[in-house]
């Protein structure tokens, strides 16, 4: 690919990740200090930390959102490694692995739909044993899910993030020498959970790092997830901001902005007693990681870990069965286990609405998704040849966009998207289908650059230089190529990119203002209205896109070139003819 200006290039790509953050930041911070022009508000003062402080929901909701955070990525980060150390290298863990990527395709939205419609009062874990076991001919009278303590919450972010986690950890088996350090410890005599306590999870840890703090910081600043599934009175932090962000009264913006540069400034220091937490616990563990015994009774951690986090992958499961089930019943009492009478007649009557939310998600997920696949491209070519390597090594230097490409995974939605929302207004492009496209783009771009990042430095450039020596036309080559070698990398970065822009919901519902409704932001609202079959419907849709476009992802590549030989070959028959 030819890579001239590649500064100049570098330096506009970079601004448009950078500035719409940095604008965002700043529509946040400067009312957080009440500086508002459009309210007539033009002089600095503290008085909205006042008012924070002394509000008593903000404190409740601070701390339901530190427990159930801290406590699910906890939670995910030990089921992942347990799941790993129990069933890594083992034949029946390989359809563990082949789950993973349909899993994270899926919208956390639709797996909390799906956790509501399976774990609530008359859900269908209940049905499943009443009345025969439990005695219930009615829906008893508990709270399951939005429970006052965030456990169902907690439950559903484990749910959908050890999945994640498990994902990382083994794309970087690779970089520690997994195999062969565990078949030298169990030939020692180390069991297999002591070997991976010992040796292979202090090497692992560094490398996921980065995911986990990502990890963390979701689970801090969700808002879909919370508004499903979490608890109401009080509510997590960020359903708290998002709802005075939305008050009728405008001066609530003020209280709001503040909360949310609050809740940067707890992610960072949440991040950072992480970091001292991790160092403290390897200094304190380090005598024993090192005391030669074969054994230990937190193996037994480890073994329980795993059994829990196969129940885990198994209930989400069951939430992803119950969608189509909602969606078909025409009638369904408690407890009957399934349906007594199905139909087609909720499709039929939500076809209208399903269209409408159907095209506007496939439109932006798609535009947003080849645009970051474009600027992916552009962005790693010209990393490799500023570098002057052929081949990639693991010891490059970072690139500037190396860093800046995690600032909006890292950085809470709530913090800025308010923020850019008086940007957008101010230059006149609120609610324009434009607007909501760019805000997915800005998501979507860091997933896929860091999917092909490795795959596309890996390429060994020997290939394209002979193809350009037989026949010098660089841009053929380079698609015909590189590009077409590249393909099952290219295909497997469109697929997590189109599944995350299908998730998001924050960006389309403040760009968009309520005129671009997307299957998620449609699901979400309409998910505390009690009409199950409509929100199955939405979910259902919701869920099957991202894993129709990963099956894509999967199917095409190593079919393409003979389908395009076959295609080419018909068509030259039916021009001769």
């Amino acid at each position: 690919m030819p890579t001239k200006y590649r500064r100049m290039t570098t330096g506009l790509i970079c601004a448009l990740l950078l500035l719409p953050i940095l604008a965002g930041l700043v529509g946040t911070l400067l009312p957080a200090f009440h500086y508002f022009p459009p309210l007539g508000e033009n002089k600095f003062s503290f008085a909205a930390w006042q008012n924070l402080f002394s509000n008593t929901e903000f404190f409740a909701s601070l701390k339901l959102t530190l427990i159930t955070g801290i406590l699910a990525s906890i939670i995910a980060l030990w089921l992942a490694l347990a799941l790993l150390a129990w069933g890594y290298e083992k034949a029946f863990f390989r359809p563990i692995e082949n789950l993973l990527a349909p899993i994270l395709a899926i919208p956390h939205a639709a797996i909390a739909i799906g956790l509501v419609f399976l774990l609530s009062p008359s859900g269908w874990l209940v049905r499943l044993f009443s009345p025969w076991l439990t005695g219930f001919e009615r829906p008893p009278n508990w709270i399951s899910v939005q429970d006052p303590y965030g456990l169902s919450l907690i439950f559903a972010l484990v749910i959908k993030e050890m999945p994640y986690l498990l994902f990382v950890m083994l794309a970087s088996m690779k970089s520690i020498q997994a195999r062969d350090s565990l078949q030298a410890c169990q030939s020692l005599g180390y069991g297999r959970f002591t070997a991976w306590r010992k040796v292979l999870i202090p090497q692992l840890y560094p490398l996921i790092r980065l995911p986990l703090f990502i990890v963390i910081s979701f689970s801090l600043t969700v808002v879909d997830l919370a508004l499903i599934i979490g608890p109401n009175t009080p509510s997590t932090l960020a359903v708290t901001l998002f709802r005075w962000f939305n008050d009728p009264d405008l001066a609530m913006r003020f209280n709001a902005s503040a909360g949310a540069i609050s809740l940067m400034l707890v992610i960072v220091f949440v991040l950072a007693g992480w970091e001292l937490s991790h160092r403290f616990l390897a200094k304190l563990t380090r005598a024993e990681r090192s005391n030669g015994k074969r054994r230990g009774l937190s193996d037994h951690l480890l073994s329980l870990g795993a059994m829990l986090a196969c129940f885990s992958l198994l209930i989400g499961l069951l939430a992803l069965v119950i969608l189509p089930i909602w969606s078909l019943t025409k009638r369904w009492r408690f407890p009957d286990v399934f349906p007594a009478t199905w139909t087609l007649d909720n499709l039929e009557r939500a076809t209208p609405l399903l269209m409408e939310l159907t095209n506007n998600t496939l439109l932006i997920a798609l535009v947003s998704t080849l645009l970051a696949s474009v600027i992916s491209l552009i962005m790693l070519e010209i990393k490799r040849v500023s570098h002057g390597s052929s081949q990639y090594t693991s010891n490059r230097p970072s690139h500037v966009f190396d860093w800046l490409i995690y600032v909006p995974i890292l950085l809470p939605q709530i913090g800025f998207l308010f923020g850019l929302h008086v940007l957008l207004i101010h230059l006149n492009l609120n609610g324009d289908l434009i607007a909501v496209m760019m805000l997915h783009f800005l998501y979507v771009l860091p997933y896929v650059y860091l999917t092909l990042k490795n795959p596309y430095l890996a390429y060994h450039q020997a290939y394209l230089e002979q193809a350009n020596r037989l026949k010098p036309c660089v841009w053929r080559n380079y698609l015909t190529v590189k590009l077409a070698m590249l393909k099952p990398a290219l295909f497997t970065a469109f697929a997590i990119g189109f599944s995350v822009s299908v998730a998001q919901y924050l960006p389309t519902l403040i760009a968009g203002e309520g005129r671009y409704s997307t299957l998620t932001t449609e699901a979400v609202t309409r998910a505390a209205s009690g009409d199950r079959k409509q929100v199955g419907s939405m979910a259902l849709l919701q869920t099957l896109f991202p894993i129709f476009v990963f099956w894509l992802a999967l199917v095409v590549p190593p079919r393409w070139t003979k389908w395009r030989l076959a295609f080419k070959s018909l068509f030259i028959r039916t021009t001769r003819a």
